[in-house]
C-alpha cells in the first residue's frame, strides 16, 4: 500500500493541470536554467492544495479517484480529457458526477469513445459494486441531466493540448446526438473502479516470498467467477450490460489503510 500511495501521489499533478499549464511550467523552468524547478514545483503544489484536508470524509474517495485516473490513462491508453479537480470551487467539498472523463477513438466505427469513470472503495466488495452500478445508472438514464452536464463539461472545459482547432471541432460533434451525425455514433462507455477489504493477503502472510504470487493469484482467480458474476448482477439490475463496462476489480488488505497511507504519501 505504501508504494501504490507513492505512484499516485506522482499522478496528481497531470491529473490535476492541463496539458498547456504543464508545458508552461516546464518551459519557464528550461528558461530559468537546466537546475531550476521552481514552476514545476509550484505547479505540484496547487494540484495537492485542490484535494480535500485531510480530515474529509471523502479523502480516500479522492484516492479512488486517482487509482482510476492511473488505470485508465495507463491500461485503457484513453487520456484525460476533462480534469474535475481543477474546477472545483471548493477543497473541501468532492467531486460531482462521473469521476473522470477520458476519451478514446473506435477506429472500426470511426467514432469517440467517451469514458466516464466510477470509482468506488468499500470495506465489502458487493456494495462498492451495488454503490458504484447505481451511480452509473443515473448517468445513462440521464437522471436530473447528469449526462448532459457531463457533456457539456466536455464541450466547455476540455483538455485536448495541441490537438488541431478543426480536429477538436470535429470530436465535439460527437458530443451532440440532436444536431449533428457523429454524435449517433459516439460509444459511451464506463469505467469502474471497485476497491475492497480481501482477505487472501492475510493468507499468504505466513506463504514462503517465492510462492506468494501464485498463492494470492490462486485465490483471486478462484473469487472471480463469484466477483463477475455480483457485478454483472447489480448493472444489469440498473439498466448496464457488463460487456459496455471495463471493470478494475482491485483487492486491498484494507480500505482504511489505503487512505491511510495516501494520506501519508499526501504529507511527505
Amino acid at each position: 500500500m505504501e508504494e501504490l500511495a507513492k505512484m499516485l501521489v506522482k499522478e496528481i499533478t497531470k491529473f490535476c493541470a492541463t496539458r498547456a499549464d504543464r508545458r508552461k511550467a516546464k518551459r519557464l523552468d528550461n528558461e530559468a536554467g537546466d537546475l531550476e524547478t521552481g514552476a514545476v514545483e509550484e505547479l505540484a503544489a496547487k494540484a495537492r492544495r485542490l484535494f480535500m484536508a485531510p480530515d474529509a470524509d471523502d479523502r480516500s474517495g479522492e484516492a479512488g479517484e486517482l487509482l482510476l485516473y492511473a488505470l485508465i490513462e495507463h491500461y485503457l491508453r484513453a487520456p484525460l480529457i476533462v480534469s474535475k479537480m481543477r474546477l472545483k470551487t471548493s477543497t473541501n467539498m468532492p467531486v460531482h458526477g462521473a469521476d473522470g472523463l477520458h476519451a478514446g477513438w473506435c477506429e472500426k466505427t470511426d467514432a469517440l469513445i467517451l469514458y466516464f469513470g466510477e470509482s468506488k472503495m468499500h470495506q465489502q466488495f458487493a456494495s462498492a459494486m451495488q454503490d458504484a452500478a447505481e451511480s452509473v445508472a443515473a448517468l445513462v438514464t440521464n437522471k436530473g441531466g447528469r449526462l448532459e452536464r457531463e457533456l457539456d463539461l466536455v464541450s466547455n472545459f476540455h483538455d485536448l493540448g495541441n490537438f488541431p482547432e478543426q480536429g477538436i471541432e470535429y470530436l465535439l460533434r460527437f458530443l451532440n446526438p440532436f444536431e449533428t451525425e457523429e454524435g449517433n455514433r459516439r460509444i459511451d462507455r464506463f469505467a469502474i473502479l471497485v476497491g475492497f477489504d480481501y482477505h487472501a493477503y492475510a493468507k499468504v502472510a505466513d506463504v514462503p516470498l517465492a510462492e506468494v504470487e501464485e498463492t494470492f493469484l490462486n485465490y483471486y482467480k478462484r473469487a472471480m467467477n463469484q466477483k463477475i458474476g455480483t457485478a454483472r448482477s447489480h448493472l444489469k439490475h440498473n439498466g448496464i450490460e457488463l460487456e459496455n463496462v471495463d471493470l478494475f476489480i482491485f483487492p486491498v488488505p484494507s480500505v482504511d489503510l489505503f487512505r491511510a497511507k495516501f494520506q501519508e504519501a499526501m504529507n511527505g
